[in-house]
């Protein structure tokens, strides 16, 4: 995971760098901000390209919680360990139309938000899909939940431009990130090989998959504390 972190963070910087190059050097002022999101705690550095009107913006996004239970629904009872990460890295532009602080953002996120769970109770019994089965039948139980990796944005916020002045600023920001249906898969090792197992669990990811077709947005709210330079 450190390698992971260091080589996206490797890659922000050196776009925000290639960004800031291309524009004349009076017209690099630089915000950065700490925040927190419906898509976790972030990280954003931006910079105007055309001041007063145009500032691009990229950061890291990252937030991690792990919980016990168990699922339960008409069909389905299933113990789990799960761990919710969120992770995107944005790549936005903010399109300021008036004289004030009000902006338009679009661009796209690396989204690598997802959802691992697993199960793993040789003593205690399992419904899937409608049909119960032993623990030592199922054996590990584990499913996960993704999304395609690039996502667009689109959203409107308040807040200072990039370096309109030397100080501090805050932002808030609503939007929506465009992620597509999620993918659920699950799966059972299934020591015993039944094949009555097998036939349940990939009709319940079958059902879960289309249970999740039509969350295709993720909304986003948030609030940034930064500092101008």
């Amino acid at each position: 995971m450190a390698k992971q972190w260091r080589g996206w963070g490797v890659g922000v910087v050196a776009a925000f760098a290639g960004a800031v190059m291309v524009v004349p050097a009076d017209a690099q002022p630089v915000n950065v901000s700490i925040g927190a999101s419906t898509l976790g705690l972030g990280v954003q550095l931006s910079t105007a390209l055309i001041p007063g009107t145009l500032d691009l913006a990229v950061g890291i996004n990252h937030l991690s919680e792990s919980r016990a239970g168990t699922y339960t629904n008409s069909n389905n009872s299933i113990p789990y360990h799960a761990t919710v990460r969120l992770q995107t890295i944005p790549v936005l532009l903010n399109y300021y139309p008036f004289a004030g602080v009000f902006r338009i953002t679009g661009g796209a996120m690396v989204n690598e938000n997802r959802v691992t769970a697993y199960s793993f109770d040789p003593t205690g019994t399992y419904v899937i899909n409608g049909a119960t089965y032993s623990g030592a039948e199922v054996g590990t139980f584990s499913g996960k939940v993704s999304y395609r990796r690039i996502a667009p944005y689109l959203g409107i916020g308040w807040g200072s431009k990039a370096a309109r002045r030397p100080g501090f600023s805050m932002g808030f920001d609503v939007g929506v990130l465009f992620t597509g249906s999620p993918s659920v898969q699950l799966s059972a090792s299934n020591p015993t090989g039944s094949s009555a197992l097998a036939a349940d669990v990939a009709a319940a990811q079958a059902k879960a998959n289309s249970r999740a077709s039509s969350y295709k947005l993720w909304p986003v709210i948030g609030l940034r504390l930064g500092y101008d330079f």
